[in-house]
């Protein structure tokens, strides 16, 4: 019904609505509402009203159907439509990477959900970026989602979804690059003292702790290491999947792609150690993970590893690292001790040079003796007037001193002296 007669503090009121059907408005639908005072229903006045009322409704309709539907609604569109190509592997990002991305638009735009798609500005992205950086997010993290919302911006464009503009509002939106500080990371003496303490202190993870520097293994691929992908007789390791915790599934490597990695005399010796325990594990039934090589703490599958190893660095005394950078250590390790840098990005499974270089840079390997050909010493006074009297033919016959001889622009004018 239309119009509706209610009292309100003794006043009369008419409270007009109307509605018209949008297939862009979230609802589906478009509705206004409007209040007089002192107007009886159905009179003359009020019919009037109803018919201004449902023209402006018809306008707004127009209107959003001329520029397309709202942020929330595109949103909700682009994620039904993408989680399809996501979850066939026709899509560009990971399922857990979409859905991270996804979630993190939705936390961050709400205050976009009312806004028609067409109508976000620059402006609006901008303002975005900064209350993001205001929260404390990393510029990486701004970074994702100035490319998420674009996005966004050309699968609305694609199903004329956005109308009325020709290119995403993040156009033009910069983001200033982050400055790379100095990584912490073990140095070799360091390494040793971790792995020594750790075999006597921490049993379990010094076996996790010890294959990530020797192998430069991923985290998830260290987890999802098992028996097969060990060759005894080349003493070989082939990295070919990677777990997946959130999701509880293996996939494959982070790059998608299986390596090599070979297995050094103190690596050897503690696989065969890890191979004896599983066997004795296996044959009193006593094995939780048959088939895997590396022991499984709570804590690891938890996802703590980082804190665990910080914490255990600190406790000894050395670098507090996360368990990541053991990954680094073993990379810049090889390269200090001179493995060529396309030998270490093929065992570490590493196909972005600006990574490596990275590695590079952090080693030293580069830096070193680089300016020990540079000296700007002056010469000898005594041994430079030697070479000057023997040019020019005359005897030397004592210690000359240099002269400095006053420079012309820097003399002092005559009534200043």
């Amino acid at each position: 019904m239309p119009q509706k007669q209610v009292l309100y503090k003794g006043i009369k009121k008419l409270v007009v609505t109307v509605a018209v059907s949008c297939k862009d408005h979230p609802s589906g639908r478009f509705q206004l509402k409007r209040t007089y005072d002192n107007i009886d229903v159905n009179s003359p006045k009020a019919n009037s009203l109803e018919r201004e009322l449902l023209r402006a409704a018809e306008r707004q309709k127009a209107l959003r159907e001329h520029q397309g539907k709202t942020w929330e609604v595109l949103l909700n569109l682009y994620g039904d439509h993408t989680n399809t190509l996501v979850r066939n592997g026709e899509w560009c990002q990971s399922p857990q990477t979409f859905d991270e991305s996804l979630r993190s638009m939705y936390k961050w735009t709400k205050p976009w959900f009312d806004l028609i798609a067409a109508q976000i500005s620059a402006y609006d992205v901008t303002r975005l970026l900064h209350n993001m950086k205001d929260e404390g997010c990393a510029d990486v993290t701004l970074q994702k989602m100035r490319a998420n919302i674009k996005k966004v911006f050309e699968f609305g464009f694609l199903y004329e979804h956005v109308r009325g503009i020709k290119q995403s509002p993040t156009t033009g939106v910069t983001i200033a690059s982050r400055r790379r500080m100095r990584t912490e990371i073990l140095r070799d003496d360091e390494i040793v003292k971790l792995l020594s303490y750790a075999k006597e202190y921490e049993p379990t993870w010094y076996f996790i702790w010890a294959f990530a520097v020797y192998t430069g293994c991923r985290n998830g691929e260290l987890y999802a290491l098992k028996w097969s992908d060990i060759n005894f007789e080349d003493r070989m390791i082939t990295v070919q999947r990677s777990y997946n915790k959130k999701y509880k599934v293996e996939k494959s490597t982070k790059t998608g792609e299986w390596r090599h990695v070979s297995i050094c005399p103190p690596l050897w010796e503690i696989v065969q150690e890890l191979k004896r325990m599983h066997d004795h594990d296996v044959e009193r039934g006593e094995c939780n993970h048959v088939g895997y090589v590396l022991p499984r703490p709570g804590s690891w599958q938890n996802g703590e590893q980082a804190s665990k190893l910080r914490k255990f660095c600190e406790e000894i005394g050395i670098t507090p690292v996360c368990f990541h950078t053991l990954r680094a250590c073993f990379a810049t390790e090889l390269l200090k001790r001179g493995v060529a840098v396309p030998s270490v990005m093929r065992a570490g499974g590493w196909t972005s040079v600006k990574t490596m270089m990275h590695y590079v840079r952090l080693s030293g390997m580069d830096d070193k003796g680089i300016t020990d050909p540079l000296d700007y010493r002056s010469p000898d006074p005594v041994e430079a007037n030697k070479k000057l009297m023997a040019a020019v033919g005359e005897k030397f016959e004592g210690v000359h001193e240099a002269v400095v001889i006053p420079l012309m622009s820097r003399k002092l004018p005559s009534s200043l002296r």
